[in-house]
């Protein structure tokens, strides 16, 4: 390893070392005087468009119980699209690009976008940080300043804040983003993810469908065979996913579309290039976030990881079914949503359970590569059956 790169982790751990230290000392507690509170910044998080799209009922919340505040949103550039869909965007005041992985990645950068977030003097900061990168952004937290500040513990990290609760690992983020509001004595008004798809996406979706002749096709079945975070430990292999198809061509006659983002285009072709002239659609990067949130909304089936196309199917309350490795189904898949998930229960997994600091070692990558296209295709099978009860109902 580099020696200075040793030096600077070293650095970067005896800082949080001290800085967790002394949090015990700070005041525990703030009960919020919501007269004085005008300026508020919520951090959507760092990994992508799931984290958003579990953050917006968070903000609907916080504009009903502070109707005149304005609120500013810190966000990755890739994930901003899905407010397309959101009635949050008309609350939203100001969007801020948090881009982690490329402009915001050094030191230097991340300073001078703390610097301007300080200058802004806002009065509540809600950021529901967590893992790997926790104790970075709770640092953030800390640094850009607010009377009030709302947010994740997890062990010695995050009790800086002035309102916080304990990160579960048995309960979906979703609802654990809300339940920061409530211990802040919040009320909680909705807490479903409301997305709509507008017409001209839905009208996108049409013409897209009638073009390839798909319009009156069942099963139609969307499929997301990448993730944005730790791809090797979150995605089924590429050659699972060309067993199942064949599957579905042969046993349900299904018609397929495969998305995903323009960083996932590699993974579109290769999987396509095995069904040429068949009835598998490749629409990986040729979409943006309403044109294939509105191809996941026609469907009748859609099939991924735990990712940013999972939840907005779940959210536009299209039947699913996701296939976890290294993440926990608890943590994200709530019990009136309708999915079904197909994960193994090995003494290892699930690995991540957004803990602070977390670095993915596991080689053998078991979780993923012991669920066979047998088992997925079992699954399709009783979802479907459910799936045509229901319209005959």
């Amino acid at each position: 390893m580099n020696p200075a790169l040793t030096i600077k982790k070293a650095l970067k751990e005896f800082g949080f070392f001290i800085l967790e230290g002394l949090a015990p000392l700070v005041e525990k507690n703030r009960v919020i005087n919501k007269a004085v509170v005008k300026k508020i910044l919520v951090y959507a998080g760092g990994s992508g468009l799931g984290d958003l799209i579990r953050v917006l009922p968070a903000i609907e919340t916080l504009h009903a119980n502070f109707p005149t505040a304005s609120i500013s949103l810190l966000a990755t550039p890739e994930s901003q699209g899905i407010l397309s869909l959101s009635p949050v965007s008309a609350i939203i005041s100001e969007i801020i690009n948090y881009d982690s992985k490329k402009r915001h990645k050094s030191f230097f950068k991340k300073i001078i976008l703390l610097y301007n977030l300080r200058k802004k003097n806002y009065d509540l900061i809600y950021f529901p940080s967590r893992g790997g990168g926790m104790r970075e952004e709770v640092l953030m937290n800390l640094v850009i300043g607010a009377h009030y500040s709302l947010g994740f513990k997890k062990g010695k990290v995050g009790l800086f804040s002035t309102t916080k609760i304990e990160l579960r690992e048995d309960m979906p983020i979703l609802q654990q983003n809300l339940a920061i509001l409530k211990a802040a004595n919040l009320e909680i008004y909705d807490e479903e993810i409301r997305l709509e798809v507008p017409e001209k996406y839905i009208k996108y979706a049409h013409e897209f469908l009638s073009e390839h002749n798909l319009n009156n096709s069942f099963p139609l079945i969307s499929i997301h065979t990448g993730a944005s975070w730790y791809t090797k430990y979150r995605c089924w292999p590429i050659e699972r996913y060309v067993s199942l198809i064949e599957y579905l061509l042969k046993d349900f006659n299904a018609k397929i579309i495969i998305i995903g983002s323009t960083n996932e285009a590699e993974m579109g072709t290769t999987i396509c290039e095995q069904f040429q002239g068949s009835s598998v659609m490749n629409m990986v990067g040729k979409t943006d976030i309403g044109q294939m949130a509105a191809l996941i909304k026609q469907s009748d089936l859609f099939i991924g990881h735990d990712s940013g196309p999972l939840h907005i199917a779940l959210a536009l309350k299209v039947p699913s079914i996701a296939i976890f490795g290294l993440t926990s189904p608890r943590q994200v898949i709530s019990s009136t949503e309708r999915c079904k998930v197909v994960s193994k229960n090995l003494s290892c997994s699930p690995c991540y359970l957004h803990q602070p600091g977390f670095k993915p070692y596991c080689e053998d990558l078991r979780c993923l590569k012991e669920i066979t296209a047998e088992e997925v295709v079992e699954c399709v099978g009783k979802m479907l059956t459910e799936i045509r009860e229901s319209t005959m109902l």
